[in-house]
């Protein structure tokens, strides 16, 4: 087949739009509902962390930096990827027919989030065989102890 350059290069704008619009497509139809109810988010969806609290730690951004209170001696990049770990972090929720007793007794975590004006609370909880979130609507949420190593400071 004999075309010119510019006649090829059409040829490859339009595969790979063509390609674009099914990958598309065909994302919508395996990530439907189906997924997106499967796992539940710790914070607000596009969350963007000014500071974090939990027990007597804190830590907050000073100006383009990250900065905890007292120094626990953690680099920005560790500092970084645990904020990040929150704003992205997604979780399986606990079953709404199974009952968990004993959540009297919870470690809370507090956020402020710069587009909202009020502080965010989400409530840890330790149970047999893991750890229960309560996220910012109120549901409860599986998490184990490799991604609570991701998300608290150590």
């Amino acid at each position: 087949m004999q075309l010119s350059r510019r006649g090829w290069n059409n040829v490859l704008i339009f595969t790979v739009l063509t390609m674009m619009l099914i990958f598309q497509y065909s994302g919508k139809k395996t990530n439907g509902d189906d997924t997106a109810s499967l796992y539940q988010s710790a914070l607000p969806a596009s969350a963007v962390v000014l500071s974090m609290k939990f027990d007597n730690i804190q830590i907050q951004r000073v100006g383009s930096q990250l900065a905890t209170k007292p120094e626990l001696g953690l680099s920005q990049p560790q500092l970084q990827q645990i904020i990040k770990a929150w704003e992205s972090a997604t979780f399986k929720p606990v079953a709404e027919d199974v009952v968990v007793a004993n959540l009297a007794y919870g470690i809370n975590i507090s956020f402020e989030l710069a587009n909202l004006a009020a502080p965010i609370t989400l409530i840890l909880y330790q149970i047999d065989g893991g750890y229960l979130l309560q996220n910012w609507q109120s549901q409860l949420l599986q998490i184990d102890e490799a991604e609570l190593q991701v998300l608290l400071p150590r």
